[in-house]
């Protein structure tokens, strides 16, 4: 393990800070973040109103007639009763309503813990390249005591010493502007998880994670193809907006009334929605033009995935290539040159450079790995959005 690595977890426990990892944070996101909360809502919303059949219900009303041959008190009972099929049709669209829901609401938790994921990765990349850079400047603080003393005797180190003097300044500039935006990143955090105290987290590398595409199958297209079901039928039932609706009445008199003549009387009528026909017409062409939209939508998300996975694979694939070979090639071969300019002569101007560029660029790799990393996981997140679902994502 890292020498570097070791220290810093003394010093992470020393100062009571608890590391981070990415599985935990996604796990916390996932049990308690508000807009998946939101989302189990919106589900919760739609399967109560896919309950049951909706008909207007009976109106129910006492009634008192007077003449000049006496008074009858009576009741009334009236139903309006929609046509069987606008019945059925009804409960056809909350049901499809409900299962386009769910898929939207599986597909926006993918897009959650995908933001979730890039805000995790924002926080680990600001921490990481905020201690790179602190240990360029110790060691450019080092390299400048070393300087010093050559600067005495030599104009040509007194130069160099003067860009190693500046050089530590300018990184304390960079410091201070990581460390604004680390708090920033830190604070980010608490939008996905809202009860997390995170103050004193540490976050840890994530392991580099690869996805499998479905090819046949994503949230995205789910949704879209629910969704137009959904408008499918909802067409189909604004349709039948020209069809009638019965109508029942029943009026019932009290028998010991002093109009014997009064009984009970019982009406059934129909509607006649075509009188306005401009109504059910523009509502039918509403409904029509919200089907065209959910088509257009769902061949757009279909051109999408197959467009876009192709491609964002391809530069996953790359970058991730680029990573190994830094990791496995020239960070280590970078490390190796460090041993050896431990024994080259500081005190002359060739030893000079060498101590300091050697060094300097073993931590600009460490930089350009971090910066790598963050292009790969922008591309990865894309594609997870775009492609599949969590558990299409593995650790490679």
């Amino acid at each position: 393990m890292n020498i570097f690595i070791i220290f810093a977890s003394l010093l992470f426990s020393a100062h009571g800070e608890q590391v981070l990892t990415m599985e935990q944070f996604l796990k916390e996101a996932q049990a308690h973040s508000l807009d998946i909360a939101v989302e189990n809502a919106n589900t919760a919303v739609a399967e109560a109103k896919a309950v049951g059949i909706r008909i207007d219900p009976p109106m129910v009303g006492l009634m008192q007639m007077k003449s000049s041959m006496g008074s009858a008190n009576g009741i009334e009972a009236t139903q309006e009763i929609p046509f069987p099929t606008k019945i059925y049709q009804d409960k056809k669209v909350r049901n499809l309503e409900l299962e386009a829901q769910k898929q939207n609401s599986a597909y926006q938790k993918v897009v959650i813990l995908a933001d979730a994921r890039a805000a995790y990765l924002a926080f680990w990349s600001v921490y990481e390249r905020s201690d790179i850079l602190k240990m360029k400047k110790d060691w450019l603080n080092r390299h400048v005591k070393l300087s010093r003393s050559a600067a005495r005797s030599d104009s040509s180190a007194e130069v160099h010493f003067l860009e190693v003097e500046s050089d530590a300044d300018m990184i304390e500039n960079e410091i201070l502007s990581l460390n604004a935006e680390l708090q920033e990143k830190r604070n980010q955090l608490r939008i996905y998880t809202p009860d997390m105290v995170v103050d004193k987290v540490v976050p840890k590398e994530p392991g580099l994670m690869g996805f499998e595409v479905q090819k046949t199958s994503s949230p995205l297209v789910k949704w879209k193809e629910s969704e137009l079901a959904a408008k499918e039928a909802f067409l189909s039932l604004k349709k039948q907006s020209y069809i009638p609706d019965i109508s029942v009445r029943l009026r019932s008199y009290d028998n010991s009334s002093q109009m014997p003549f009064l009984g009970q009387e019982l009406m059934v009528g129909i509607s006649v929605p075509f009188i306005y026909f401009w109504q059910p017409r523009a509502e039918t062409a509403e409904a029509s033009a919200q089907r065209q939209r959910a088509d257009v939508e769902l061949r757009k998300a279909k051109i999408e995935f197959e467009s876009k996975t192709i491609s964002l694979s391809a530069r996953s694939q790359s970058i991730r290539a680029q990573i190994k070979n830094l990791k496995e090639k020239l960070l280590p071969r970078a490390e190796r040159r460090m041993k050896l300019v431990k024994n080259l002569s500081a005190r002359t101007m060739s030893g000079l450079d060498e101590h300091n560029s050697v060094m300097l660029g073993y931590l600009d790799l460490r930089l350009k790995a971090v910066e790598l990393r963050e292009q790969y996981e922008q591309t990865f997140i894309e594609l997870l959005k775009i492609s599949g679902d969590q558990s299409s994502v593995g650790a490679l």
